[in-house]
């Protein structure tokens, strides 16, 4: 197996020169060196040895993205974008990403010590654990999607509430009045919870309201397809806060003989390709998940820079996109 020394003999430099190359550190480097061992890396397919580097450096140039959740959590449309941008940044800035799946917070410090992160990027709800896991870690932790009370937290996340509120001022300008909201994860979700405040509180402004018996909050979204079905009340306009439980949603009514937007008109939350692509295509509330994914990188590589940074809440915009699911009622 080739290693440093054997490039370095055969470029004529030193093992601490191949070293700045295979670790990005070009600007120490001439550039007719980095290209002469850039080849002979090529050449014999040589491949760093990640951990034993982490493990005898002080640096490991390992950044952890930290998931929440149980099952499979990149079955999320938004998990598995989020991961993306996220690890094409990470690797970008010449930085590994090591990927975690967590069901218990617990679990994340030990994640974080045992490969040396040198800083963190948190998807998912862990608002009642911040306080701890910044107490066990001294290393940047840049959540998304919080909505912690603790006010030393660095976050990116988007404006929920208005969402909630695009949604239903989008419907009573469609001539809707009687209303629906259908989401799994209702009573352990911030983000869920928002986006329906900010849609009943829009309602409610507009001289309407939203029964506690038209929240459905059912596991599968077909538990939500048979209460709706179910209502004494007639209900024209349903709000589903995701994108893959609205579309879903839709086909379930489908299968119940009903028409969309005819009978139920619907409205999403993300604006994923899939909004084009279902029949009818989905108006929904879009959000920008690179944009959001490029602050948390920013944010992170500012505080690796300079740790005395102050903490920072960034709120990213939202906005109502219109397509076909939505009936005008005259």
């Amino acid at each position: 197996m080739v290693t440093l020394k054997d490039i370095a003999k055969e470029a004529g430099v030193s093992v601490m020169t191949v070293s700045r190359v295979v670790n990005h550190r070009y600007q120490e480097v001439s550039e007719e060196n980095i290209s002469k061992i850039q080849r002979i890396i090529a050449e014999y397919g040589y491949v760093p040895n990640s951990s034993a580097r982490s493990l005898s450096s002080k640096s490991s140039r390992i950044i952890s993205i930290i998931i929440q959740g149980t099952g499979n959590p990149l079955e999320s449309r938004f998990n598995a974008s989020m991961i993306g941008y996220v690890i094409q940044g990470i690797q970008a800035r010449g930085y590994q990403a090591m990927v975690h799946f967590i069901e218990d917070y617990a679990d994340v410090t030990r994640h974080l010590r045992s490969w040396k992160s040198e800083g963190a990027i948190f998807l998912g709800t862990f608002d009642e654990n911040i306080r701890q896991m910044q107490e066990d870690n001294k290393i940047p932790l840049i959540f998304t999607d919080s909505y912690s009370s603790i006010r030393q937290v660095i976050n990116v996340g988007i404006d929920d509430y208005k969402g909630g509120m695009l949604a239903a001022k989008h419907f009573i300008a469609y001539g809707h009045k009687h209303f629906a909201f259908a989401s799994p994860h209702i009573e352990h979700s911030q983000v869920i919870r928002q986006r329906l405040l900010g849609f009943s509180d829009a309602l409610r402004d507009a001289g309407y309201i939203l029964p506690e018996s038209h929240i459905l909050n059912a596991f599968y979204i077909n538990q939500c397809a048979d209460a709706l079905c179910s209502l004494p009340d007639p209900v024209t306009a349903v709000f589903v806060p995701i994108d893959d439980s609205a579309a879903d949603l839709m086909a379930a009514l489908r299968q119940r003989g009903f028409r969309i937007p005819q009978d139920y008109s619907v409205i999403g939350f993300d604006d994923f390709p899939l909004c084009r692509y279902v029949e009818p295509k989905l108006t929904t509330i879009a959000q920008d998940i690179r944009q959001k994914a490029q602050y948390a990188l920013d944010l992170l590589f500012q505080h690796l820079q300079d740790h005395t940074l102050p903490t920072q809440n960034i709120v990213l915009d939202v906005q109502l996109i219109s397509r076909d699911s939505v009936a005008r009622i005259s």
